[in-house]
Parts: structure tokens; sequence; C-alpha cells
């Protein structure tokens, strides 16, 4: 079958840096299948021209070989102002020159999503019936926009048809999560409330917000990371195991995990926002800005198997290391044998997701030479193989229906009533602890896990 791809907005840097060089990698591996490419955008580029460009702004994010050549004649420039319906038809003129009788057609949309209505409203003029629409992040910025977007969009498509995206949970690691779970029957049966004592999912990065200043500033560490990257994984560490490993029983188990989650009784104890101190210096940044940069907060999930076991998630900028990982800490042994006459470490799995992927168990041995005292080891497995970009993966995805991965409309507004509930500012407008650039992030949040006598780990 063919496929036909039409990307806006094909000269920002996501095209760039990612969807291009997705695409060129399937182009290599399935020269079986014919594979076009529309490259929207609004610069007033001739076809030569784009494609010299694109020639050269991926240069650095593609190695490329004999076949790249054939690459760059797959792509077709056509100009589109998202307002303009003479637009439309015109770009229906560009997709009718490589339609065939057997083609599908996905329109990857990174776009703000204030032009999605101008996009819907326009898509008459296009009319493809089974076309598939990718949407990137953000899909609005609160439950009400949201909300909006889905109406608007649900007007001219069906649910089938759209697709979701969150490329966290693309990483090769993260898919790796429910294998690991449910593929040894070492880990599964103890993976519960009877034996975990918490769970720990942390995403930290280094950097600050940098030029994207006009977008995390409306978007907050809580939306931009929580709602979407950190509920996602969190679904995949504590759902039931689905029916069949199958696209609609997985969504429908992670969905049972979205409606489970509830923030810990205390409010003001169990959540911290946090800002780094530089945050009010970064280029055009309000003075006033309230935005949080950290966020950190302590969860539970009413489900039978893991209610009372305490999730802390944790996510931020401008912090001491690059990292996801995800946490699992066993209660401890009983008071007998060895702990009498030695202090014995929690038995850990540690999932990590980047900078390097992996997995890690922490479990204890008897000391050299001592017959009483026991000290702990790690055993760390990496995957050798080179895995695929997690862009890559999900337009193969796509590409065969196959929407395991991406997010349901269900599980958006389930994760935008949770998000809407914490940030809430009628009653309890949060408090912003600042934290100093490249710390591990505000006292505050060390606080939260002390005081149930815990620490993050790392």
């Amino acid at each position: 079958m063919q496929t036909i791809f039409i990307i806006y907005w094909s000269t920002w840097d996501l095209a760039k840096r990612k969807l291009f060089p997705a695409l060129y990698n399937i182009f290599k591996d399935k020269k079986e299948q014919n594979i076009d490419i529309i490259a929207v955008g609004r610069r007033d580029f001739s076809n030569e021209e784009f494609i010299q460009y694109i020639d050269t702004e991926t240069s650095d994010f593609i190695e490329k070989e004999a076949d790249f050549k054939a690459f760059l004649n797959t792509i077709t420039y056509s100009k589109v102002e998202l307002t303009k319906s003479e637009d439309y038809s015109k770009l229906r003129g560009d997709i009718n020159k490589y339609e065939k009788k057997e083609t599908q057609v996905i329109f990857y949309l990174s776009i703000s999503p204030e032009y999605f209505d101008a996009f819907v409203d326009n898509y008459r003029y296009i009319d493809i019936k089974d076309a598939k629409i990718i949407f990137e992040k953000p899909f609005g910025t609160d439950l009400e926009t949201a909300k909006k977007l889905n109406t608007k969009i649900m007007e001219v498509f069906r649910e089938k048809q759209v697709y979701r995206i969150d490329h966290y949970v693309w990483k090769e690691a993260i898919q790796n999560i429910l294998a690991f779970r449910f593929a040894n029957i070492m880990f599964e049966p103890i993976w519960n409330n009877n034996y975990i004592d918490n769970i720990q999912i942390t995403a930290s990065e280094t950097v600050g917000v940098g030029d994207r200043w006009w977008y995390y500033d409306n978007s907050w560490a809580l939306r931009d990371m929580v709602q979407n990257h950190l509920f996602q994984v969190l679904s995949l560490v504590v759902m039931n195991p689905p029916s069949m490993i199958d696209s609609e029983w997985i969504r429908q188990e992670k969905l049972k995990v979205f409606r489970s989650i509830k923030l810990w009784n205390d409010y003001e104890k169990n959540i911290v926002f946090g800002q780094y101190d530089w945050y009010l210096w970064e280029k055009d940044v309000a003075q006033n800005s309230r935005t949080e940069t950290f966020v950190a907060m302590k969860l539970e999930v009413n489900s039978w198997n893991f209610i009372w076991v305490p999730i802390y998630l944790r996510t931020g900028k401008a912090l001491i290391e690059k990292s996801t990982q995800i946490v699992i800490e066993f209660k401890e042994v009983p008071d007998i044998l060895f702990k009498k006459f030695w202090p014995i470490s929690k038995n850990r799995i540690i999932l990590e997701i980047q900078p390097n992927e992996g997995i890690d168990i922490h479990f204890n041995i008897k000391e050299n030479w001592n017959s009483k005292e026991v000290e702990r080891v790690k055993s760390k497995f990496i995957k050798e193989i080179e895995s695929k970009e997690a862009y890559e993966k999900l337009l193969e995805d796509a590409i065969v229906w196959d929407k395991t991965l991406f997010t349901s409309w269900e599980m958006l507004e389930e994760t935008w009533k949770i998000v809407d509930n914490l940030v809430n500012c009628k009653n309890n407008c949060p408090i912003i602890h600042k934290y100093e650039k490249g710390s591990n992030g505000p006292i505050a949040s060390d606080i939260l896990l002390e005081n149930d006598r815990r620490k993050w780990y790392g």
C-alpha cells in the first residue's frame, strides 16, 4: 500500500530533528512500501529550494547513505496558510498527484492548538474520507480547552482516525515495562501492595527553558510533563494485566489506572511546586511569573493491588542531572536473622529510561569474611541492540493502524481532570519554592518524603 505523509509544519525544529530522520529510516527499511511526503509550510519555497533546505538542515540528524537522494525525491513542498481555504484546495491537488487506488493519507499536525479550528474548518476542501490525523501535544491547556478541541475535531473526524501522540511512551525502555512485569514469574507475583513499599518516578533535566519560554510559561511543569509523560509511564507500572496484547485491551487497563489516581489526602503537604532561581531572568519571562519549573507529588492508585502504596512523581528543569527512572522499592524484611546484627538495605528494581536504558536489581548477600553481616549488590541488565528512535516507531505504528501507544480521548480527559484538580487555585493556590539551578530541586521536595521516613533514590 502507498502511504502519503503530509507534514505540518515542515520547517519547524521538530520536523528537521525528528520527523524527516524518522521518515528516512522508514524509507530505507520498507523499500517495498511506497512512501511520499508532502511538506507543508508557510515560507515561499520552490520545490527545489525546499529540498535543498532539508538536505542542509537535517545534516546533523541524518546519517545519509546512497539512497538519501531517492528519499529527497519523495518530497513535495506545498505552501499553506492554515486560515486560507484556497490553500487547502491547492493541497488537495498536490495529494491527487500521488493518490492511487490503494493509498492511505496521514496528516502529522505539529501545529499550535489555536490553529486546530482553522484546520478542521477548512478540511472540507481536502475531504479524504479515511485519512489518519496525528496530533502533537499539547492537546489543550486544561480540561475545558481539551474538550473544546476534541469536540471540534469530532465534527469532521471519527475517533478511529485520530492519533494523539505522547512520544515519550515510544521509548524502548518504557515499552519494555509490560514485558518485564508480565513475562517473568519472579516479578509479577510481588508487584503489588503486599511487597512494594513505594514507587518513585523521576524525570529530570539539566537545561532551563531557554528559547522555549514562550511555550513553557503557558504550559508549566505539571501540564508539560506530568499530565502526559509521567501519568502514561505510571499507568504501565501499575496497570492490571490486559487479557490480550492488543491495543484496545491495553488502553482500557491504562484508562482504569487514570480513573483510580488520587492525590494523597493533605493537598498542601503532598504536592510541591518549584521554580529555579534564574527563571525570572530568562529572556522575556515576566518578572511576576508564577510558572513552576519543578513539581513533586505524592499520589496513590485506588486499586485492590496498589492501594496504600505511596507513589512519588518528580520532574523539573535546571536540575543536577538529566535522568528518567522508575524506582520500585520493596518493603523491609521482617525483624529476624541478619537484621538483628546489621541494617539491611531495601530491595529495589530500577528501570532506567534515559540517558541510558537498563534495569538495575538491588539485593543483599553476605559480606566477605563475615558470617553475620550482609551487603547490597547490584545486578545491571542492558539491552545492547540499538533501539529505534521514538518518532520512527510511532510513525510506523500509525501506518499499520496500531493505536496501542496512542492516547485515546477518554484517557486524555481523565488525566486533565486530575491535573485540573491539582492546579485549582480557587481554594489552594500553590506556594512556589525557589531552588538553585543545578541542584536536586527545592528542599520541600525532600521533606515530602522525609515526612514518610523515606527519601528520593539517587
